[in-house]
């Protein structure tokens, strides 16, 4: 970490020195997370609630490297083998262009995870302290409503992984996948969408710990504490415009990819198998829910993570709330006219490592991929089947 980003931590850790920063009640469902996460050898730290610290020890060091490991290796096997022996991957009941996607399907997520763990591992030091830092944010201005947003957000993630599960499960085997390419199939997808949507839900909950701080700071200049709030405003906006991009912008590339590739594999079964009556009538109403809420878990963890921007609206009552502060003639009229003219432009973008925006705007561009991708993979499925009909004359 280079000495300015070292700095700007430094400053606004030394605002977050408050007497309730020893209080041991809160962070509770930050720390569920936290647990998690180093269960699945994602962020292996050890909280200390007393002093809000996140510490590093050398059996967690080894227990991340450990898992690091035994996932990229286990990632590397299950690609080779899904590149050599495509045929035991095949499903009967499909069409040829169908088993292609779903080889497409398997294998990128195999490879997101391995750049997953591979990223997180060696930049685990730096997602240390931007997390330490916000765990410090999230005591100081701890919120009730916020306390909540984060057990919503481990519920859905909770109910959409039995949603996920029963879906593979039931779909794999109704489909008359032999039993190795079932479990790896059933292995690989429920694991990846554990550790992929556990990062988004952090993901979405650290924002909300910022966009609560910036309420904090908020209500402290409708007080008439300008300073202090216009300091700890602008340092969560660093913060969030610098480390947090950093560290979740680079995750959030291929795990979004990843979503875009797998959204359209739903419908696209849906419609080249139970519409086309490949299933019996006992089947077709089963199978029809199945693939048509396919792909629901991981399109609903994608638009929480791009619909929750609390951080820009609240960034933009800053301007309201100043302009509301009486005039006294002194060199606090400056210092507001200043703050107004240099700093209220400053929007806080999240991006995707710059590829695109983490926010509403997104959404429909995303949408509108998912809807091409599915029309091509009709257009193939057409083109197979006429093919098929040409060779039979």
């Amino acid at each position: 970490m280079n000495n300015e980003i070292g700095y700007q931590f430094s400053t606004f850790v030394s605002l977050q020195r408050p007497m309730n920063c020893t209080m041991s009640n809160v962070c509770r469902d930050l720390r569920f997370y936290l647990r998690l996460l180093h269960i699945m050898g994602l962020m292996c730290w050890h909280f200390d609630s007393d002093h809000c610290r996140l510490v590093t020890t050398s059996r967690s060091e080894g227990y991340a490297f450990a898992y690091a490991g035994c996932i990229l290796v286990s990632t590397t096997v299950c690609f080779i083998f899904g590149v050599l022996q495509p045929s035991r991957f095949h499903i009967a009941i499909y069409n040829r262009t169908g088993n292609f996607y779903e080889a497409v399907i398997f294998r990128s997520t195999c490879l997101v995870l391995f750049l997953i763990y591979l990223i997180l591992y060696v930049r685990r030091h730096r997602h240390r302290d931007l997390v330490q830092l916000l765990l410090r944010l999230n005591r100081r201005c701890l919120s009730t409503c916020t306390d909540q947003q984060f057990l919503h957000n481990i519920i859905l993630y909770g109910v959409l992984t039995i949603l996920c599960f029963g879906n593979y499960l039931h779909g794999y085997t109704r489909a008359g996948l032999a039993p190795v390419p079932l479990a790896l199939y059933m292995l690989v997808y429920i694991y990846t969408f554990l550790v992929l949507c556990l990062l988004l839900i952090f993901f979405v909950s650290l924002k909300q710990v910022m966009t609560a701080g910036l309420i904090h700071y908020n209500q402290r200049l409708r007080q008439g504490d300008l300073v202090s709030g216009l300091r700890g405003r602008q340092q969560i906006l660093k913060v969030c415009g610098g480390e947090l991009n950093e560290c979740f912008g680079i995750l959030m590339l291929p795990i979004v990819a990843l979503v875009l590739l797998m959204a359209p594999s739903g419908p696209f079964f849906l419609i080249s198998t139970v519409l086309e009556g490949k299933f019996g009538s006992d089947e077709c109403l089963f199978m029809l829910m199945t693939s048509s809420t396919w792909d629901t878990p991981w399109m609903i963890m994608l638009v929480l993570m791009l619909r929750t921007n609390g951080i820009s609206e609240e960034a933009n009552k800053t301007a309201k709330i100043l302009a509301k502060v009486p005039r006294t003639g002194t060199g606090l009229d400056r210092m507001i006219e200043k703050f107004l003219l240099k700093n209220i432009r400053q929007q806080p973008i999240l991006t995707a490592y710059g590829f695109f925006t983490l926010d509403k705007s997104t959404l429909f561009k995303l949408f509108t991929a998912i809807f091409t991708y599915m029309v091509i993979l009709v257009q193939f499925k057409e083109m197979e089947n006429s093919t098929k009909s040409i060779n039979k004359f």
